[in-house]
């Protein structure tokens, strides 16, 4: 076998300078990497640590000892304008059923997407209604008012509907209605067969009908034009089965609970949260009853009649007829507007002073002298000349006294707030402000254009 002969390989200067010179930049390369994966690591770091750590725990007001942060109050707005969002449609969904008759509901779905376009608006309500809570909760401990699980679990079921020990009939509380007794000067200046009801019909506020009113109506009334034909029932001997409904159980009112979590776990929002709320609106209700269980049920009442007309200069010109001795129900029949009761004087029977406008309202209730005449006054339907008859105090509706009672209490919780100098809403809180959810642009254009 031959020979081989190794060849020695001679390692000059130069491929030695070659190699160091691949090894530092081997080295290089490798810092330059370590370090972007520091920085990138970095970067990732500190963002999770702002989302959920350092964002979440911002302070963006306070009131006393009490701290509203980010997260908290981002989850609430979240929450909120998915209410929006879904009453919004629930309104669309009722205009397209009813049509033309359903208007009002277009309308109220289209105030809701305005408002939701204005994210800084439905924020700033939502501190409020924090703030609120946070005040509510220190009145009512303060008095010892309370409010336990078991309450607050009610409260919740009955939100769902779950009642599980039977569904609560109302029980029918009975109206004591006052009954006046009219001096000789009201009857004089009106016939006993204009004596106003109890509840007379009245023209002069504007019609504001609640929203259960208006779906009632427009689906009970027919629809002019409508043609109704009579049909005679025909008899079938085939035997029909009536689906059976699935009781109600705890498990699936369980499962109701599990399926809000999941709803509205991308933002943030839990049961939990949502019983937080129940609780607070539970105090609020003790707080009330504590705070009004001083308040009468009872109001003034006037009884009032009116010539409307369109114009100033109308209505000085039955001014003046009156002062020349012509006969009021003569002049109301002749010249005011209102087709309603032009023809017996005008009458609008006994009303408070929430029932008119309030340009009217304050009129009728400055006057004290039965037959006593006001200069013409200006409202949106006209000008108005009242004619005084009487006052008298009454007995409140449950409606109304209820609504005294919101008042009072609204107007002693906006005192409490107002006189408080440990509250702060920081100057940064309208970052904090979500935009989500958004309504769909489709559903936007459909409510905002109607169609």
């Amino acid at each position: 076998m031959a020979n081989e002969k190794q060849s020695t390989r001679t390692v000059t200067k130069k491929h030695l300078a070659r190699k160091q010179r691949e090894e530092r930049q081997t080295k290089t390369i490798l810092i330059v990497t370590i370090a972007i994966a520091v920085v990138v690591i970095g970067l990732v770091a500190y963002g999770l640590i702002d989302n959920y750590l350092v964002r979440p725990n911002h302070p963006i007001a306070q009131v006393g000892d009490q701290v509203i942060k980010a997260g908290e109050f981002e989850s609430r707005v979240k929450y909120t304008r998915v209410q929006m969002l879904d009453q919004a449609y629930t309104y669309y969904q009722y205009y397209s059923i009813y049509g033309e008759f359903g208007s009002s509901f277009l309308t109220y779905a289209q105030d809701l997407a305005y408002q939701m376009q204005d994210s800084e608006t439905v924020g700033s309500q939502v501190l409020d209604d924090m703030i609120y809570e946070i005040i509510i909760r220190e009145e009512a401990a303060a008095r010892g008012i309370t409010v336990s699980d078991d309450e607050v679990d009610e409260a919740l079921k009955a939100a769902y509907g779950f009642y599980p020990d039977g569904t609560p009939i109302p029980s029918a509380t009975a109206t004591i209605v006052a009954t006046p007794t009219y001096s000789k000067t009201e009857m004089a200046l009106v016939p006993p067969t204009s004596t106003p009801t109890e509840t007379p019909e009245v023209t002069v506020t504007p019609s504001e009908e609640a929203v259960g009113t208006e779906e009632t109506e427009a689906a009970g009334d027919s629809v002019e034009g409508t043609e109704v034909v009579d049909v005679e029932p025909t008899i079938t001997l085939t035997p029909s089965i009536t689906p059976t409904p699935t009781t109600y159980t705890t498990e699936i009112y369980g499962q109701n609970l599990d399926d809000f979590n999941s709803m509205y776990k991308d933002y943030n929002f839990s049961i939990d949260q949502l019983r937080s709320m129940y609780e607070v609106t539970l105090l609020s209700e003790k707080l009330e009853e504590e705070l009004t269980k001083d308040v009468d049920p009872i109001e003034e009442q006037v009884w009032a009649r009116h010539i409307l007309v369109e114009t100033e200069e109308e209505a000085q010109i039955v001014l003046n007829l009156l002062a020349e001795g012509e006969d009021w129900n003569t002049l109301a029949a002749e010249y005011s507007t209102d087709e309603s009761n032009k023809d017996n004087g005008g009458d609008l029977g006994w009303f408070n002073n929430s029932t008119m406008v309030e340009a009217f309202s304050d009129a009728a209730f400055a006057m004290n002298e039965p037959g006593q005449i006001s200069d013409p006054i200006q409202t949106d339907f006209g000008w108005h000349i009242i004619q005084f008859i009487g006052k008298r105090e009454a007995q409140m509706s449950a409606t109304d006294f209820q609504s005294k009672k919101d008042t009072v209490y609204n107007e002693w919780l906006t005192e409490i707030r107002n006189a408080r100098e440990d509250i702060q809403i920081f100057d940064d809180w309208a970052d904090y402000v979500p935009t989500t959810p958004e309504m769909p642009a489709s559903l936007l254009s459909a409510i905002l254009l109607g169609s």
